[in-house]
């Protein structure tokens, strides 16, 4: 098992790098929980918890040979878990629409192209603004705002104090509103 030797973990994670098999199955264990909990969060069902944290080891060990760092191994695996999951739930989305034309149910009601597009260009707008953010901004951000971690979770997940992620969630919500037009309030 991986210790919490910032060194050890480094080394380990130089030999998954390298397709060390005791490597990755060192990084999984030490991961898997946390993957888990944060999928079960996002998607709420218990039963498909286990093929999502397959899903998200099967692409960080694919990815992991290109892993430069630049952001925690949990941080890295923690936005691996929320793509994933995001995937999840617009496969759940079509699976349902599918149903509904198969049994004669009215679907959803679709918006009109219009609103579409008009709601397309705001959500890029706001991924744009996003990866404007200096990254540890941004994986504040994202692990309070749109994961909804509260701040001793996020603090965990990120390995910064409370207060660093408060600073950073409420730097980046004020960068993100100058960039979107938006007011900004402190609370």
């Amino acid at each position: 098992m991986v210790s919490d030797d910032g060194d050890d973990e480094a080394q380990v994670l130089r030999a998954a790098q390298r397709g060390d098999r005791a490597a990755q199955s060192q990084l999984f264990t030490r991961y898997r929980e946390r993957v888990a909990r944060q999928i079960l969060r996002m998607v709420g069902d218990p039963s498909a918890v286990d093929d999502l944290v397959q899903e998200v080891f099967i692409a960080a060990f694919t990815a992991l040979p290109r892993f430069r760092g630049d952001a925690q191994l949990g941080t890295w695996l923690h936005a691996i878990a929320t793509n994933r999951t995001r995937n999840w739930w617009d496969s759940q989305r079509r699976r349902r629409r599918r149903e509904d034309v198969a049994a004669g149910r009215p679907s959803e009601p679709q918006d009109d192209p219009e609103s579409d597009l008009v709601a397309r260009q705001q959500r890029d707008h706001l991924y744009a603004a996003l990866a404007d953010l200096p990254d540890k901004l941004r994986e504040a951000f994202i692990a309070r705002a749109i994961e909804g971690m509260n701040l001793i979770d996020a603090s965990a997940a990120l390995g910064a104090p409370i207060s660093t992620v408060s600073y950073r969630t409420r730097r980046a919500e004020q960068l993100l509103c100058a960039a979107l037009g938006l007011p900004w309030r402190a609370s």
